[in-house]
């Protein structure tokens, strides 16, 4: 049984960035994931985490993941993607977003951010 595990917008203050400043003060950042699962139906039938995966220990990775400073986001999502996909194999696909709050970019914007999905 192929199910959908979604994690909106989870918010943690990291140090990602090209500016110098970025590295230093921190921004927020939110972090959205799509994780395509391959669970047990049996499993889940009986009410079984072992028939799927832990959001707790997917947000735990994320986090963790979070904490080393990256130049770019797209380093990030990468990294967290990879590490996800290894270490929970009962996911088969994922899409992950990152959206960095209030970027110094001169101008004004909610967020900017960026998209990825493995595998591709």
């Amino acid at each position: 049984m192929q199910l959908e595990i979604h994690i909106d917008r989870l918010r943690i203050h990291a140090y990602h960035g090209v500016m110098p400043q970025e590295q230093v003060i921190g921004a927020d950042f939110y972090v959205s994931l799509y994780l395509d699962v391959e669970a047990d139906e049996e499993d889940v039938r009986d009410d079984d985490l072992a028939g799927t995966i832990s959001y707790a220990d997917v947000i735990d990775t994320v986090c963790h993941e979070m904490k080393t400073p990256a130049r770019l986001l797209e380093t990030v999502a990468l990294r967290i993607g990879e590490c996800l996909m290894e270490r929970f194999p009962r996911i088969v696909s994922l899409h992950i977003r990152i959206d960095k709050e209030n970027p110094p970019t001169g101008t004004q914007s909610d967020t900017i951010g960026v998209s990825l999905t493995l595998p591709q």
